[in-house]
């Protein structure tokens, strides 16, 4: 089995495409800061409707490159770093990517050790691969898009070795029905064989795979919309789950967006979700951030304080160390106010947060240093101004 590593939005994935850890900064400070942290702000023009953004290196200049997908356009714009902040479009980007595409997954689908990106198509049901080139093109797989049993149409994917055979494998939503479903790769880009899971009601949002309880496995996280809940699979190594003791885990009013991460520094994997009731019409409650604290076992508690407040119809969340304190933060787009929520961790919790400004309805976000000055960045995806908002940490 290839071993090499790739480096995607401050997780490192291994070839299982499993993630290891989750910070760019973490190490082991203790310091507290207690200031605003100030960002530079510049936006960068995409395609018509961008929803999504994952950072990984495409062209092998160790630099943190960009992805951002554009639903309206049915596009990809794939922007490479020249090292100091400033971002260019790949030769040939925008790239067609298909009907709507809804949520993006980095990962190596052929084992080249080059990375690859799989898409989620909203409103079609399909799952599109494409395969890089390690200079920052993609072209689309043999076979894409993979069409998925997915009532009505899908909305997340994550990428991981769930069947252990050395090859990645993609996981979607099949919300409708109350399921996710899995399918397995070859190694060569190609995807098929769907297995199905059951979750909680209507796993609308962008389900996520990490290694929830350290046993080397990937296990999967869904938010279940009308269940007001998360659903946690723990991963047997081969390709099959077993929810794990005590899920679903209660998180407040209609749970959208997920990220996985260790937000408190001991080691384990926490759920940093929003709740969006504002966002949807059928529901009802207040919008805030619900935090899941985890054991290491697979079982997780309220973090205290639960539901944090947010912006209006908070959308995407991510995870990262945004004050160099080595303990991972959190930040919330909020979609229909115009701001990005940041929250800064600490063992006990949450210490201090801070709003700063986007665009019109600020939805896909990623933490990553992109100028190498070991301060972690913030890029947000602006749906309605057609850009992505560069914040350069100062």
């Amino acid at each position: 089995m290839n071993k090499s590593t790739l480096t995607i939005s401050g997780v490192i994935i291994s070839m299982a495409g499993l993630a290891i850890f989750s910070c760019d900064n973490q190490n082991n400070k203790s310091a507290e800061p207690t200031a605003d942290i100030s960002f530079k702000t510049s936006p960068l023009k995409t395609g018509n409707g961008p929803g999504s953004i994952e950072t990984a290196d495409f062209n092998k200049d160790g630099l943190a490159d960009m992805v951002i997908a554009n639903a309206t356009d049915g596009t990809l714009s794939v922007f490479l770093n020249d090292g100091k902040g400033k971002f260019v479009h790949a030769a040939g980007s925008p790239f067609s990517a298909n009907k709507f595409p809804n949520d993006i997954a980095i990962t190596d689908v052929n084992n080249d050790g080059i990375p690859d990106l799989c898409i989620a198509n909203t409103e079609a049901s399909l799952l599109s691969v494409f395969i890089g080139n390690g200079k920052g093109q993609f072209r689309q797989a043999a076979g894409s898009p993979f069409p998925v049993h997915a009532k009505p149409h899908t909305h997340g994917i994550a990428a991981a070795d769930f069947n252990a055979d050395g090859n990645i494998d993609l996981a979607t939503d099949d919300w409708g029905e109350n399921k996710i479903v899995v399918l397995y790769g070859d190694g060569k880009g190609h995807f098929a064989s769907e297995t199905f899971f059951s979750v909680g009601k209507r796993p609308y949002q962008r389900l996520r795979s990490a290694d929830i309880n350290r046993d080397g496995k990937p296990d999967i996280v869904t938010t279940n919309l009308e269940g007001n809940n998360a659903t946690v699979l723990i991963g047997q190594g081969d390709g099959k789950f077993v929810e794990a003791p005590g899920s679903p885990f209660s998180c407040g009013a209609a749970p959208f967006g997920v990220s996985i991460g260790d937000v408190n520094g001991d080691g384990t994997m926490d759920l940093a979700i929003v709740n969006s009731p504002t966002i949807t019409a059928e529901s009802r409650g207040s919008d805030g951030l619900w935090i899941l604290s985890g054991d290491g076992k697979g079982g997780f508690l309220t973090l205290p304080g639960s539901p944090f407040k947010t912006g209006k119809s908070p959308s995407r969340v991510a995870i990262g160390d945004l004050d160099d304190d080595g303990i991972n933060d959190i930040a919330v787009t909020n979609y229909n106010d115009k701001s990005i929520s940041l929250f800064f961790m600490s063992k006990n919790g949450v210490r201090k947060t801070q709003t700063i400004s986007a665009g019109q309805r600020p939805d896909g976000i990623a933490i990553k240093d992109i100028n190498g000055d070991r301060k972690a960045d913030i890029l947000v995806c602006n749906f309605d101004d057609n850009t992505v908002l560069i914040l350069t940490s100062k």
